[in-house]
């Protein structure tokens, strides 16, 4: 059965959204697209042609290093729920603290520059994010 996971690292300015393959075992950078107030219609319209594949959205929960929620976190939480509100499709989250740092070492090793990396690390951060969800459930 195909069924793809998507996953979305938030960002007041950009959301980064990574795809798995249809059988659930790959993640792959899909698309960044504009945060703000209309960053979940965004993220709907950029999901739409394959919304009837996806049985779950993941997202990352930024927290603070001794693992309680900052405003950050509560912003996710109401990003989450207008989301779901707007796809009807599950949303997980998921304690992303070290994906952003992960994603933006990942894409120096790769020689990107600054500006390069600052267009490139919400998508490369939702990929990481999803790759390791993927990881663990196979």
């Amino acid at each position: 059965m195909n069924q793809r996971i998507a996953a979305i690292d938030f960002g007041l300015k950009r959301i980064g959204i990574a795809l798995s393959d249809p059988r659930g075992k790959l993640a792959s950078p899909f698309k960044t697209v504009d945060g703000g107030k209309k960053g979940a219609v965004h993220v709907v319209e950029a999901l739409r042609p394959y919304q009837q594949e996806i049985k779950t959205i993941l997202i990352g929960l930024p927290l603070l290093m001794n693992g309680k929620e900052g405003d950050m976190a509560i912003l996710v939480r109401t990003f989450a729920q207008e989301l779901e509100n707007l796809i009807h499709i599950p949303i997980l989250l998921l304690d992303e603290r070290l994906s952003s740092a992960q994603a933006d070492r990942s894409l120096k090793e790769l020689s990107f520059n600054r500006k390069k990396r600052s267009t490139k690390i919400d998508m490369a951060a939702a990929t990481l994010l999803l790759q390791q969800y993927l990881d663990g459930i196979h």
